[in-house]
């Protein structure tokens, strides 16, 4: 049997079942058997034949038996007692011979009577014994020869078991299991695939008539949000139907409404282009915007020569962090590193602050200790203020939106007396249901993370770190990715 892959979406599979061969194969194990079996049975006849004597060659007949001479005078006169040695009996000696034990001659001229041959059959049992007396050698014999004899019977009455006959079934067997077990993969088979283009085919039916409906303006909102919610569509997608609205995620879709209160954007995003995974925005053709790359020891040693070298003109470094356990202050264990290795390949510098204030005064303690890490170096770039909603249980979860902008401010106010430019770090989410954003818009710098292929974002920001997943020469592994409108 061969089976085979059909090129088809379902991945069936083709048997070809050589029936005639499975025959061919049957009788020809079949007539071996019997050519066995007949071996066996001729070598058990051949066992059961008289013996023959040494002097006859092998195969021939056994040539009829003769009459025993009569005794001459030497045999005559044999004492009595002495053991006569016989030949071996051949067949049943007449009742009229009396064989004297004393060694008494036959009556001479009395010609010995022969009885007729038994009949010429291997099997026949064996005769009855002479009422001669049998010496030791004759009986050994004849015992020997009765069990070869009775074993031969046994052979032959026993139910052999012909191969062929069983092993055919077998095979039918097997062949019937195999497709069996075959023909069910197939189906499972076919029915996942049926599934999947079942629910492919559901998928763009629905998406069909959702864009129908959009291309007429037909379609509601909580028609929208419930499509939305059935295919689990990105928030990235979703916002390209909203030019009034923002859209994130959290736990669900939220579309918040546009504050055209607060200071704006103007950027022209048909400037925005991406080249090898990278993009570049230059309105006008004028290069307006930086490349650059934040990092902390997670990043470990960086070659910030070849960072430099790869088109890299920033780097934002993380100076410390407060612990969302114990509310300690830590410095980073790379910030040295990291500032005098960017710094010497010539990039601007900036920092970040993971912040964990759980009030005002926590947060001008954070700042304040980020301006004494700062001492000695030359900062172009921003300090940020970085302070997200943990998935563990963090000091600062339960902050309500209008106190983190306090602490946010605090921090910020601080850095900025300090003659630093002060910023704030944030996703899509965290401005709009984490931070009281109005108190902050247009205050500080805004450094949006938004991993889209084009921002949007109505409200003014300076940084848009577009990827976590970036990659850079002079860095293991993946590093974040940053553009910087700056002035």
């Amino acid at each position: 049997m061969s089976r085979k892959k059909l090129d088809s979406p379902s991945g069936e599979w083709e048997f070809n079942i050589d029936v005639e061969g499975i025959r061919a194969e049957t009788a020809r194990e079949e007539q071996q058997n019997t050519e066995e079996a007949g071996k066996l049975l001729a070598q058990l006849d051949e066992m059961s034949a008289p013996e023959t004597p040494e002097d006859q060659p092998a195969g021939e007949p056994e040539k009829a038996a003769e009459p025993p001479a009569e005794p001459d005078a030497a045999e005559a006169e044999t004492p009595a007692g002495t053991e006569k040695t016989a030949p071996p009996v051949r067949a049943p000696q007449p009742q009229t011979r009396a064989a004297s034990s004393a060694g008494t001659p036959r009556p001479s001229g009395r010609p010995p009577v022969i009885p007729p041959a038994p009949p010429a059959s291997s099997y026949a049992q064996p005769p009855e014994p002479p009422r001669q007396p049998l010496t030791r050698r004759e009986q050994r014999a004849k015992d020997k020869r009765d069990k070869r004899l009775a074993k031969v019977e046994r052979r032959r009455q026993k139910n052999h078991i012909r191969w062929s006959t069983v092993l055919a079934p077998l095979l039918a067997i097997t062949n019937i299991i195999t497709l069996g077990f075959w023909g069910v993969n197939t189906l499972e088979t076919r029915l996942t695939v049926q599934e999947a283009e079942n629910a492919a085919s559901e998928a763009e039916a629905k998406a069909a008539e959702l864009q129908d409906e959009l291309d007429n303006n037909t379609i509601s909102l909580e028609d929208f949000t419930y499509y939305v919610a059935e295919y689990n569509l990105s928030a990235e997608f979703i916002q390209k139907f909203f030019d009034d609205r923002i859209v994130y995620k959290d736990t669900s879709v939220h579309y918040a409404e546009i504050d055209q209160s607060l200071p704006m954007n103007s950027y022209d995003w048909s400037a925005l282009s991406w080249e090898n995974g990278r993009p570049s925005y230059t309105p006008e053709g004028q290069r307006h915007a930086v490349l650059g790359v934040d990092v902390s020891y997670h990043q470990g040693d960086i070659d910030w020569d070849a960072v430099a070298a790869d088109g890299v003109s920033f780097a934002m470094i993380r100076a410390g962090y407060r612990g969302y356990g114990t509310g300690a202050l830590m410095t980073d264990d790379y910030f040295t590193a990291n500032m005098d290795g960017a710094t010497a390949a010539g990039l601007d510098v900036g920092v970040y602050f993971f912040s964990q204030a759980l009030s005002t005064d926590e947060a001008v303690e954070e700042a304040q200790y980020v301006v004494n890490l700062l001492s000695g170096y030359s900062v172009t770039m921003p300090v940020v203020f970085d302070m997200e909603v943990m998935t563990e249980d963090a000091r600062a979860n339960d902050l309500t939106a209008s106190e983190r902008a306090e602490i946010a401010k605090a921090f910020c106010d601080t850095i900025a007396a300090a003659g630093y430019t002060p910023m704030i770090y944030g996703n899509t989410a965290y401005y709009m249901a984490k931070i009281d954003f109005a108190e902050i818009c247009g205050s500080y710098g805004i450094w949006l993370a938004q991993y889209y292929d084009t921002p949007f974002f109505p409200y003014d920001f300076t940084m848009w770190q577009y990827t976590n997943a970036g990659t850079v020469d002079g860095i293991s592994g993946e590093v974040d990715l940053n553009l910087y409108f700056g002035e």
